[in-house]
């Protein structure tokens, strides 16, 4: 799909995405932009609907890290696994390209999986 991140209900209907996979987002850092980050509120409320709820998140940007974690624990989301140093780990991890690049050079990958409690 090429669209804009705004319009996912109008590709998806209410829980046909079994997760959302957000890996290197646009952090969007300067703090008026806030509302444009995929992890803010309206996103998150959105996510409910068209998913289960179950999010998995990746960047190399600590601020945006650590703003979705804050978003995410604001918006009823539990967390199921959290790791500032995702490729430290010893198990086999699916990557990008970008992020092979980034982690080649001792920078940490943020990672975190959520599900959405409910109201």
């Amino acid at each position: 799909i090429c669209g804009d991140g705004e319009d996912l209900q109008e590709y998806f209907e209410d829980g046909e995405v079994a997760k959302m996979y957000l890996n290197f987002s646009d952090p969007w850092p300067k703090s008026r932009h806030a509302k444009r980050r995929l992890t803010y509120k309206t996103y998150l409320d959105m996510y409910k609907v068209i998913s289960n709820g179950e999010i998995e998140f990746k960047t190399d940007n600590r601020e945006l890290f650590e703003f979705s974690l804050m978003s995410l624990n604001e918006n009823n989301f539990s967390f199921l696994d959290l790791t500032f140093d995702l490729h430290q780990r010893e198990e086999d991890i699916i990557t990008t390209e970008y992020e092979d690049k980034f982690s080649a050079k001792g920078n940490p990958i943020y990672f975190v999986r959520t599900k959405y409690k409910g109201d």
